[in-house]
């Protein structure tokens, strides 16, 4: 699942959900809401989160 992955990801990065807003533009508010699976996101959200995270967007899905 996408949203349990994004916190693990950000978590093995040292990352704080602020961080990942600075680095993404996307409010640490709705972040938590993406990794609690109470927020459904579109692909160009994907990929940004994806890109701050140095991940590729298929690591996501594994």
């Amino acid at each position: 699942m996408f949203s349990l992955k994004l916190k693990s990801l950000r978590k093995k990065n040292k990352m704080s959900q602020l961080d990942l807003e600075v680095a993404t533009g996307i409010n640490h508010s709705d972040i938590s809401r993406i990794e609690n699976g109470k927020l459904n996101i579109e692909f160009f959200t994907m990929v940004k989160l994806a890109a701050a995270l140095k991940a590729e967007l298929v690591d996501f899905f594994k």
